[in-house]
C-alpha cells in the first residue's frame, strides 16, 4: 500500500476519519504491524517530561489541523503505560498534570454491529506547581483503543492507542462555550 506524502494532498483536503475508521484502519493495522494509509505521529503522551506543550512542540503548524481558528486538531499514535503489576490500571500521568477522563467509554462498532474499540475523552488538568498557569491553551484528547473483534487477530503491538489531540486557546474556547450555549438558550 502507498503511503500519502503532503504533496499528493489536494488543496483544501481535511482529514477527519471517523471512529470506525480510525479503529479500522489505522489502530488495527499498526497493531498488526501492516502499513496504514496515512502517516500519523508517535508520541509519548505520558511521563515525567510529557506536558502537552512540550510533546508537540516540535511539530509543525502544518502538521496541525485548524478548524474554524478556534480548535487545533492532531492525530498520535502512543503507548499504553501499566501502573500496577496486574496491568490492569494505565498511567495517565503526564509532565505538570494528568490527562483527567471525562466520559465513560464509548463503545464503537463496525458496520456488522461488531464491537471493534472503545473512545475515551480526557482533558489535561494541572495537578503540580509551575504549571500551565501562564498558558493559554486547553488540551482534549480523545482515546482509541481496539476491542472485541479487532482482538481476534495476532497483534504484535497491542500496548497502542491512537488519539485525536484538540488544542484550544481558552480565551477562544470560553468565547464559543458561551456563544454556543446563548444560542441554545
Amino acid at each position: 500500500m502507498m503511503m500519502m506524502s503532503s504533496d499528493m494532498i489536494p488543496p483544501g483536503y481535511r482529514f477527519r476519519p471517523t471512529d470506525q475508521q480510525l479503529i479500522n484502519h489505522y489502530l488495527l493495522r499498526k497493531a498488526i504491524g501492516l502499513p496504514i494509509p496515512w502517516s500519523i505521529l508517535e508520541k509519548d503522551l505520558y511521563g515525567e517530561r510529557a506536558n502537552p506543550w512540550d510533546v508537540f512542540s516540535d511539530v509543525n503548524d502544518s502538521a496541525w489541523e485548524i478548524v474554524k481558528d478556534v480548535n487545533r486538531v492532531i492525530y498520535v499514535f502512543t503507548k499504553l503505560s501499566k501502573v500496577n503489576a496486574e496491568k490492569t490500571r494505565i498511567a495517565r500521568r503526564a509532565g505538570c498534570g494528568t490527562w483527567d477522563g471525562q466520559t465513560t467509554r464509548k463503545n464503537i462498532y463496525n458496520e456488522s454491529k461488531e464491537l471493534i474499540g472503545f473512545m475515551k475523552m480526557f482533558s489535561f488538568k494541572v495537578t503540580k506547581e509551575g504549571g500551565s498557569e501562564d498558558r493559554d491553551d486547553h488540551w482534549i484528547m480523545h482515546e482509541y483503543s481496539l476491542a472485541g473483534v479487532c482482538l481476534q487477530y495476532e497483534l504484535k503491538y497491542k500496548e497502542y492507542v491512537i488519539c485525536k489531540i484538540t488544542r484550544t486557546c481558552k480565551a477562544n474556547y470560553f468565547f464559543f462555550f458561551f456563544f454556543f450555549n446563548h444560542l441554545q438558550t
